[in-house]
């Protein structure tokens, strides 16, 4: 009985000091998430009315790497967000019936502070990652109109260019196991809400 004893306390230990490793935060590990926007930002770059624009979930991949360990805070981490999203309106105003279609691809170089540490004085769950950070990169979008009063060069407009911008926002992860999590982030970028699965490696 004592054996049972020591060898079920033994097991446990174990299995709690793996738990607080589980999560740990390492330099040079990397992480590959795979996200849906919602709610597209970049309405500007058209500048027409957008009532009745309908726009489609924006998925979208990031890629990053931790770097720099700030000692009991957390850690840098740099990566670049690539993704694609599409939106389109048809309305009828006094029998002229309008056709617009926008689409996007973007890729935005970025960079994180992870600041997880800072709780874990105060029972803060291991296995949530807390961070915000800011991206700068480029938006090549792609611009359709037409409407069918005027067939010719006039009621008929395709638009495509390159527009810079900058993204900020504030996320947060919670690891079901070492490797696997979900994520949210809010903020200024493509959409307003990102949230999808992050693997770790």
């Amino acid at each position: 009985m004592k054996k049972f004893i020591l060898t079920v306390s033994l097991l446990s230990f174990f299995c709690i000091a793996t738990y607080a490793e589980h999560f740990a935060f390492r330099i040079g590990e990397n992480r590959s998430s795979f996200g849906v926007g919602l709610g597209w930002t970049y309405r500007e770059m058209v500048r027409r009315d957008y009532r009745g624009v309908w726009n489609f979930p924006s998925p979208n991949v990031l890629v990053e790497r931790s770097i720099l360990p700030f000692r009991d805070f957390g850690f840098l981490s740099v990566g670049a967000q690539f993704g694609f999203h599409h939106g389109y309106r048809n309305a009828n105003v006094f029998n002229t019936e309008f056709r617009e279609s926008w689409t996007s691809f973007y890729f935005v170089p970025r960079v994180a502070l992870y600041f997880h540490e800072v709780f874990h004085p105060y029972d803060f769950p291991e296995n949530i990652d807390l961070y915000a950070g800011i991206g700068l990169g480029f938006n090549h979008l792609s611009h359709r109109f037409s409407n069918n009063v005027d067939p010719g060069s006039v009621g008929r407009q395709n638009n495509s260019g390159f527009k810079l911008g900058y993204h900020l926002f504030i996320g947060g992860r919670y690891y079901f196991r070492e490797d696997f999590a979900i994520f949210a982030e809010v903020g200024y970028g493509l959409s307003f809400l990102n949230v999808g699965i992050t693997i770790r490696y």
